[in-house]
């Protein structure tokens, strides 16, 4: 008796065949798979939105003309050239406890402070040390 099936009577069986003991590492699996039908595929078709284009008479952008390229005038900078990192530092190392760099830096304020307390008993002095390279930024920013 033949448990085979024959190719042509069933063309979606196949055979499967694994061997051995569960227990010692083999294992012994006879049977047959049938193959998975194949399923028709439903497409969903989405109506297109229409595309909203508008004349051209209806699209108006603002103009703002540019100030400085209309009348061709330069910004008005306050203060002065640039200061100098450099000049900063020598001031700081010669007249530093005096506030003399403070004061070119247009920080009147802490310079007279400076003044009066000899570079914040020589601790402000030191900490500007670190400070000059952005104190001299901010100034030149703000120009």
């Amino acid at each position: 008796m033949n448990m085979q099936p024959t190719p042509d009577s069933f063309p979606n069986i196949k055979d499967s065949v694994v061997s051995g003991d569960l227990h010692t590492g083999t294992v012994v699996h006879n049977h047959y798979h049938a193959a998975p039908q194949a399923q028709p595929v439903q497409q969903v078709v989405v109506p297109q939105q229409p595309v909203y284009q508008p004349s051209p008479q209806a699209v108006v952008q603002p103009q703002y003309p540019n100030y400085y390229q209309q009348h061709g005038a330069q910004p008005m900078y306050y203060g002065g050239a640039g200061k100098d990192t450099l000049v900063a530092y020598v001031l700081w190392f010669f007249l530093g406890f005096f506030g003399a760099h403070r004061f070119y830096l247009n920080n009147i304020g802490l310079g007279f402070v400076y003044l009066l307390t000899f570079g914040l008993f020589g601790f402000g002095w030191l900490i500007d040390l670190f400070l000059i390279p952005d104190l001299v930024r901010q100034q030149n920013m703000r120009r």
